[in-house]
């Protein structure tokens, strides 16, 4: 399955007839907030000729490691994205082009995975957190209550945030 990501394109571009499927991988390295990807970025599609250049349309996965914000909980899952991206002779915003009669899916799939991560990763929408007084995990042990806080030099700003 692992495969460059360049695909030969000089024949697909004044072709809209003309269809290449593909598949392949890149190692990969991205990080948004608490996910993390760090290995292969799978991406199969279809590249497509237009009448000015190639179209790419393509899925992406790639396995990210996440942390829950609010227990700490570490998992690994599969994310995937779908995107599409057209190359033309002159390169648009972002840079893609077909380039010597070929086209790099990669740059377009590593944004589109990007755009797919979580930035703030929560495991379960029940998930309960930690309790901000002792640590203790709130999904497993609920805490018994703590000792009295009307000592604490912020306990004057309590009333303030019960109004």
């Amino acid at each position: 399955m692992t495969g460059l990501l360049v695909i030969k394109a000089d024949d697909l571009v004044g072709h809209p007839e003309k269809e290449r499927p593909f598949r392949g991988s890149k190692e990969v390295a991205l990080r948004l907030g608490d996910s993390t990807v760090k290995g292969p970025m799978l991406v199969e599609g279809v590249a497509r000729g237009t009448v000015d250049g190639v179209r790419a349309s393509f899925t992406t996965t790639a396995e990210v490691h996440m942390k829950c914000v609010r227990c700490l909980i570490e998992w690994d899952e599969v994310v995937s994205a779908s995107g599409k991206q057209h190359f033309g002779k002159l390169p648009d915003e972002d840079g893609y082009l077909v380039s010597e009669g070929e086209i790099d899916v990669s740059g377009p799939a590593m944004d589109e995975l990007a755009l797919a991560l979580p930035v703030a990763p929560i495991h379960d929408q029940k998930c309960r957190g930690l309790c901000p007084i002792c640590g203790n995990d709130l999904n497993n042990e609920p805490c018994d209550g703590h000792e009295d806080d009307s000592v604490s030099p912020f306990a004057v700003l309590k009333d303030l945030f019960d109004s």
